[in-house]
């Protein structure tokens, strides 16, 4: 059980991804309380109670709900299954709301989500009819805009095909009208209600300097900037990937961690980045290493872990006894975040459990999946630990292009917000269940994805 997180159990589910051979433990999908929760998880804070309960398998829910007679535990269990049926049609979610209010008026609940009134207006809400899309679909960053355009219309598709409504979807390729300003006047004036792009961090910025926009936008990156009124952030933030593993390591009682990162630009930032997350959670860093892209590597990672390689060979001449050669190396940790791309993990974790560090917890960012997982390289990477988004973990086929793939999980959800935009202001506590994550809106109107959790696991059989 986790050192810090005294209030709540975890029992794993497993599920087995046979085109990846890694075993998914999905935070919103797989993971759950136990069905005979201790008592005092029901004591918990509402907010650490619904955090608990958002991260609970449906099936494990209604077994739950089977096994209690308690009118509280039912009311949140209620709750929590209505959060996962209706996660992705607001009206559906309002009106299971309405009536869980009739049944439960005075559960704590009721605190989750605003009043009757608020709920029928978010029944009242029709989508827009057309919307408009500002990508890059010529030029030298066509490949993404493409990605995102072909991810949409599959979303839109499946829509039309299962409701049968029609609505009218234009694209404006950002690379031959470069002033984005004047192509959201022309996509306004052709009569798109919402905007979904650009697409590009520059074209984003430029957009979200303006402070005259009378249509909702879903920029599909990231400003860091104070964002004007309609104005919402939508897109793969390695920030708060890093976030989660920083999270997670401590959730599960890590104090201690060692940094290893790519020695580039995104290995600077990442490992800054989650340095000091750690250690604004109480953490410690007990010592960085940037790899390099050329070096002797084994001599490298000995070094880091304070392994003599000769003095080694002494004790096992004198000795013949590799269980002592264990404690030979530093013992000021006890995790390890692995901030590196597939082909460096694929160096270093082999040699982290040759120099006795494999009873430690790596923990890596989704920089990690390269994609095409044999069973060899799945070996060499046993036990890593890191977070992806669902459209990769349950893929049924061999991705060879990852980042194209999650631009096109990106298209398939930007289609869903399309619609859904409105439920996550009213509905901050009930989360979209999606292809990217879960998505929820902060208060700086960025889209949150909190991702699921992948071990890595080689099959022996």
């Amino acid at each position: 059980m986790p050192k810090k997180n005294l209030n709540i159990y975890f029992i794993i589910f497993t599920l087995f991804l046979t085109c990846l051979n890694v075993n998914a433990v999905a935070d919103d999908i797989l993971n759950n309380i136990p069905l005979s929760a201790p008592a005092y998880l029901w004591h918990a804070s509402p907010d650490i109670l619904w955090i608990q309960l958002k991260q609970t398998s449906l099936i494990h829910l209604q077994t739950a709900l089977n096994n209690t007679t308690d009118i509280t535990e039912r009311g949140w269990l209620n709750l929590a299954i209505i959060s996962k049926q209706e996660n992705n049609n607001s009206q559906a979610l309002a009106n299971a709301l309405l009536s869980w209010r009739k049944e439960f008026p005075t559960h704590p609940g009721n605190d989750l989500f605003p009043d009757d009134n608020a709920l029928f207006s978010l029944i009242s809400t029709t989508p827009p009819a057309h919307i408009a899309l500002l990508l890059p679909l010529t030029g030298s960053f066509a490949r993404l805009g493409l990605a995102v355009r072909d991810g949409f219309l599959k979303a839109y598709y499946e829509s039309l095909n299962k409701n049968h409504t029609h609505e009218t979807i234009s694209f404006y390729d950002t690379n031959q009208l470069t002033d984005i300003n004047a192509l959201y006047k022309k996509a306004l004036s052709d009569g798109a209600e919402l905007i979904i792009g650009p697409l590009t961090k520059q074209a984003v910025m430029e957009l979200a300097n303006n402070n005259r926009l009378s249509a909702p936008v879903i920029a599909l990156n990231y400003t860091g900037y104070t964002l004007p009124t309609h104005f919402y952030e939508y897109g793969l933030s390695s920030k708060d990937e890093t976030l989660q593993v920083a999270n997670k390591a401590w959730q599960e009682g890590a104090t201690h961690a060692i940094i290893i990162a790519d020695k580039n630009n995104w290995g600077l930032n990442t490992a800054k980045l989650l340095s000091t997350a750690w250690q604004s959670l109480g953490g410690t860093i007990s010592d960085t290493y940037y790899f390099p892209q050329s070096t002797n590597y084994s001599a490298d990672i000995a070094k880091l872990m304070h392994v003599d390689p000769d003095k080694d060979r002494e004790i096992m001449r004198q000795n013949n006894d590799k269980t002592i050669l264990v404690g030979q190396r530093r013992q000021d940790f006890d995790v390890i975040f692995l901030l590196v791309g597939a082909r460096s993990a694929r160096i270093i974790v082999p040699l982290l459990k040759y120099y006795y560090a494999n009873n430690i917890p790596i923990y890596a960012t989704s920089a990690i999946n390269g994609g095409i997982l044999t069973l060899q390289k799945n070996s060499d990477l046993e036990g890593v630990r890191f977070p992806d988004m669902p459209w990769i973990l349950n893929s049924n086929q061999i991705l060879h292009d990852l980042p194209l793939s999650r631009l096109y999980a990106m298209g398939l959800d930007a289609y869903l917000l399309s619609h859904e935009l409105i439920r996550l202001t009213l509905l901050p506590s009930f989360p979209i269940y999606a292809s990217t994550g879960a998505l929820t809106l902060n208060e700086n109107q960025a889209i949150y994805r909190r991702m699921p959790w992948t071990e890595i696991h080689a099959n022996h059989s």
